[in-house]
């Protein structure tokens, strides 16, 4: 069996590998700078004493380089450590780095933005980005910009939202979801819902009792873009079940609602008076009032701009 010594070397290597940690230690420019810094308090003692302190310190990066959060060097990730003195002992605590910032405001951010059955293209759109080459565009854009920041201000009293339609490929979807980047770009939460498919699966709700916990989160949504409403198959089910108690709510509590579709208000009241059980005109004209009461109907028409 090996002695102590033959361990850990006679003391006087052992004293001598000290003195070069040591001298490492002190040479290190943040070590240095924080030793003359505080050069009152300090006394070679403490040095001795807490140089696996120093050392930690030493060996961990304290500036930041613009390294992300996974690619942290530090013992605690996404945390830079910070040297002090307390009762004549060093220590060291660990502050939040600029790449846990960054990842937690990301992290939140991507919450911010829910949504069901929308293309990324759309989740992406920025409102600088949208062609204002023609009028009606530049209308919008206007439009949508002022609202965002009523809605950013807490001025949603009496707030309509815009009822975008138009023919196919003109920019609709992707201007509600640049409203709602702009949205989230102030941390303020939106949902997207593409309305035809949204309806199609909240069916399947019926088999494990997730119907109505669905379509709450989407009635109490605070800020509601729903695309391409008058593309779901009309049957009474989705009018008088999903889409007028959805509509109904938000009239009634005021709530920032969005609207894109192929149809303007008087097709779509068409649409919403026929089933097949038949025509009722008395309910597509009841759909009509809750939608006219929440949006201000803007129609863009032109190219198609997925084309370009």
């Amino acid at each position: 069996m090996k002695s102590l010594n033959d361990i850990l070397g006679n003391s006087k290597d052992l004293n001598q590998r000290l003195e070069k940690i040591k001298r490492d230690v002190i040479k290190d420019p943040d070590v240095k700078a924080f030793l003359e810094a505080h050069r009152s308090k300090i006394t070679n003692s403490m040095i001795d004493r807490d140089l696996n302190i120093l050392q930690e310190y030493k060996d961990q990066q304290k500036h930041y380089d613009g390294h992300t959060f996974e690619d942290c060097p530090n013992f605690v990730k996404g945390h830079v450590p910070e040297l002090y003195i307390e009762n004549d002992h060093f220590k060291i605590k660990y502050l939040p780095c600029p790449c846990k910032i960054k990842h937690d405001e990301a992290k939140f951010k991507a919450h911010l933005i829910t949504s069901h059955h929308m293309q990324r293209a759309t989740l992406d759109a920025e409102l600088k980005d949208i062609y204002t080459n023609r009028r009606d565009r530049l209308d919008v854009a206007m439009a949508a910009n002022d609202i965002c920041k009523r809605i950013k201000s807490g001025e949603t009293e009496y707030l309509k939202g815009l009822y975008l339609y138009g023919p196919f490929g003109t920019g609709k979807s992707f201007i509600l979801g640049a409203m709602a980047n702009q949205l989230k770009s102030e941390n303020i939460p939106s949902t997207m819902v593409y309305l035809p498919e949204f309806i199609r699966t909240l069916k399947s709700g019926f088999n494990d009792n997730s119907f109505e916990k669905r379509l709450n989160q989407i009635m109490k949504a605070n800020v509601l873009f729903l695309d391409d409403i008058g593309a779901e198959e009309t049957t009474p089910w989705a009018r008088d079940e999903v889409i007028g108690p959805l509509l109904h709510y938000r009239m009634v509590h005021e709530l920032p609602t969005f609207f894109s579709s192929n149809l303007n208000f008087k097709e779509l009241e068409h649409h919403f008076s026929l089933t097949r059980q038949g025509a009722e005109a008395t309910k597509g004209a009841r759909i009509m009032e809750r939608i006219k009461s929440l949006a201000q109907p803007y129609f863009l028409e032109g190219v198609n701009y997925r084309d370009i």
